[in-house]
């Protein structure tokens, strides 16, 4: 497996702000925003996404689909194996957010579990299984508020957030999923 790169300098940082506040950005999008070429955007881009240091994937909606249930993560683990634990918590398609907590001993994680079948098998069977996992503590999110996905870690400026937020959303229609909706998501989380 290879390795992920840790190591962001100040332009990679902000090129992932961009990404991460607007992630249908494209490269000239991004480029516009932060004021440097395309090139540099792709150029600076194209090794965290083939080293998978960033991943592109999609998210539903627990606003818009209600079998979701979101849920927060604390996991103790041993510190030699945290890493490992981390990485592969990274990889469900359910997962929103992953984290190793200062201590080196802890994950927080995020994840919008697919139903109480789905919750069960990770809290009552997955986790017991893993040796390396000590202890954990589930919370379920009552409200999800969307404007956490905006945050840019102070890394934009408020003229750069601007260009990519111009104005708040109206009300969203009234949404139903189709089953060939959820089959078409179900591709777009694989890749």
């Amino acid at each position: 497996m290879q390795k992920v790169r840790h190591d962001l300098d100040a332009t990679d940082r902000r090129i992932t702000a961009v990404l991460l506040a607007s992630p249908r950005a494209s490269w000239r999008s991004v480029a516009e925003v932060l004021g440097v070429s395309e090139r540099t955007v792709v150029r600076r881009a194209a090794p965290l996404f083939h080293d998978r240091t960033l991943r592109a994937t999609a998210v539903r909606n627990p606003a818009r689909f209600p079998y979701l249930i979101p849920t927060v993560l604390r996991i103790r683990c041993r510190p030699n194996r945290i890493a490992t634990i981390a990485a592969g918590l990274a990889r469900r398609p359910d997962t929103v957010w992953v984290d190793i907590l200062g201590g080196g001993d802890e994950i927080c994680i995020v994840l919008f579990l697919n139903g109480r079948d789905a919750r069960d098998k990770l809290l009552l069977r997955d986790l017991p299984a893993t040796a390396a996992v000590r202890s954990w503590t589930s919370y379920d999110l009552l409200k999800v508020f969307p404007g956490g996905f905006a945050w840019s870690a102070g890394l934009l400026t408020g003229e750069e957030s601007g260009q990519l937020w111009p104005s708040a959303d109206p009300a969203p229609e009234p949404f139903s999923p189709l089953p060939e909706d959820e089959a078409l998501i179900d591709a777009l989380v694989e890749d």
